[in-house]
């Protein structure tokens, strides 16, 4: 996801989602990105740390796994973002019924109440994003290196407070968060709030309204039809959330991190 063109917030999440999703081309050496705050209190973007401990690491890059092609799925139309994991594209869930979606879901429906009461988000809309981007699948994981549940960018994560992107309780509070600001930059306009959480809230704005790319009015358009249907199912049961939870080998070792597009220098961008 992108972020606005504008000061606060902005810069660093455009910064990490450029260099995310588009290293995928580039054929340069392992890197990380790592962030620290000078003496004046600005935060600073490096891919260079000098020694010391104030350096803190918020992305990592080397060469992607192979991972097996699933079988009989159909290709992921053309769209901007990648596929949550798996090749799978998101909204098709790999084949699973609404009774498995359910299952899956049920551990983290307290900690989605508890942030989406906090923030103040529909909880149905944090459940319909939740399904769009990772099928309640904790350990998913993008080509771009978008993590979790709600899909985090590393830029993203760390701007929102989340220690642990691959803690389910944490990655909903850095979603529900992020999805909260984007529905306040809107005026609470729902497609919109969620146009910017796919696509970036400076398209929002260029557009004055919706893009026109076809992975995000699809994205919008299924979002809305899930969140809708919640509205008229009866209210589900919360179970409790999960904390720490187990992750995959590969995601671990960064599995599906993309290499950086090529070096750069120190730059501003997280105030």
């Amino acid at each position: 996801m992108e972020t606005p063109n504008k000061p606060d917030h902005a810069k660093s999440l455009l910064a990490v989602a450029m260099l995310c999703g588009g290293a995928v081309y580039s054929q340069s050496a392992q890197a990380a990105i790592y962030t620290y705050v000078d003496k004046d209190g600005t935060r600073w973007l490096t891919n260079t740390p000098k020694k010391g401990n104030k350096y803190k690491l918020v992305a990592k890059y080397g060469a992607p796994q192979k991972q097996k092609q699933p079988k009989a799925v159909a290709p992921a139309p053309a769209s901007r973002s990648q596929p949550a994991s798996g090749g799978v594209p998101r909204f098709h869930c790999g084949g699973q019924t609404q009774a498995q979606l359910e299952r899956k879901l049920a551990p983290h429906l307290n900690s989605i109440r508890m942030h989406a009461q906090r923030y103040g988000v529909d909880e149905n809309l944090v459940r319909a994003v939740m399904k769009q981007e990772s099928c309640f699948n904790p350990s998913a994981q993008s080509r771009a290196g978008a993590m979790g549940l709600m899909q985090l960018m590393p830029g993203t994560a760390d701007m929102m407070g989340v220690n642990n992107a691959w803690d389910p309780h944490e990655n909903i509070m850095g979603g529900v968060k992020y999805l909260g600001q984007m529905l306040r930059e809107f005026n609470g306009d729902k497609q919109l709030a969620l146009a910017a959480y796919n696509a970036g809230p400076g398209a929002v704005r260029k557009y004055n309204g919706i893009p026109p790319y076809r992975e995000t009015q699809a994205y919008v358009s299924r979002i809305m039809g899930e969140y809708n249907r919640l509205q008229q199912a009866p209210v589900a049961q919360a179970s409790g959330f999960q904390r720490n939870a187990r992750v995959t080998p590969a995601a671990a070792r960064g599995s599906g991190w993309a290499k950086p597009v090529q070096a750069f220098t120190v730059f501003r961008g997280l105030e």
